[in-house]
């Protein structure tokens, strides 16, 4: 990573970074894009890794910590990402970016902990996006279907991540008002219990999502030999 962005960050964030430019290879690049929002974004493939943000002064330690966190799990942990399988005929832009939202929602059960540990004032952030997310599964055109999966997953991360009685009742309420209760239950029971293990938890989420596997292969990155493969999706036997 550029000096300028590097120095930014606390002491222990920027041996984050350098610890995750040795294992993988790569140097983190960092490019600014004034057409985005406020928020750091990341984008990895197997040809390199990039921090987006869009000035330079958005350059939040607590905000590139997350994206890192995203970084070292894809180039670093070998942990797979939810991708569209190539095999699967009816591919539309809204599947794909479907199985995107996905697949960072399963990442930040295990990201935000440990970035709330080191910057607890970012449990207020969190707070205030699953506040935003639950008004707008109630009130957004959503198809049932769609309206079911955002809801189990986002009830899901306010018990497991934020623990925090005013968030749990309000993502309770709202399961309660969907007759969904019953289901967050069982689909809390059917995913934590795998959590460490992607792929694991990916076939269960998929199961009580009611998501076809055809649609869905997992990309697994080799960083240091510059190449990614996707392996269909297919249940556990």
């Amino acid at each position: 990573m550029d000096d300028h962005y590097l120095h930014q960050l606390p002491d222990d964030v920027q041996t984050l970074v350098q610890r995750t430019e040795q294992q993988s290879g790569l140097v983190i690049q960092v490019e600014v894009d004034p057409a985005r929002g406020a928020a750091v974004a990341c984008h990895v493939d197997e040809r390199g890794a990039t921090l987006l943000v869009s000035r330079e002064e958005f350059f939040q330690p607590a905000s590139v910590m997350h994206e890192l966190l995203h970084m070292r799990r894809f180039l670093v942990d070998g942990v797979p990402q939810i991708v569209v399988n190539e095999d699967y005929n009816d591919w539309t832009p809204e599947l794909e970016r479907a199985l995107t939202v996905l697949d960072n929602s399963l990442e930040h059960l295990i990201i935000v902990p440990e970035e709330i540990a080191r910057f607890p004032a970012r449990r207020q952030y969190w707070t205030g996006v699953m506040a935003r997310k639950l008004e707008e599964i109630r009130v957004n055109p959503l198809n049932p279907d769609d309206r079911r999966r955002h809801a189990l997953v986002n009830w899901l991360f306010i018990h497991h991540v934020l623990m925090e009685r005013p968030q749990i009742l309000a993502a309770d309420s709202l399961l309660e008002e969907l007759g969904l209760r019953h289901e967050a239950d069982a689909f809390r029971d059917a995913i934590i219990p795998a959590i460490a293990v992607k792929e694991d938890t990916v076939r269960r989420c998929l199961v009580h999502l009611n998501i076809p596997f055809a649609t869905a292969a997992l990309k697994y990155i080799d960083i240091r030999a510059r190449r990614s493969r996707a392996v269909a999706l297919e249940p556990a036997i």
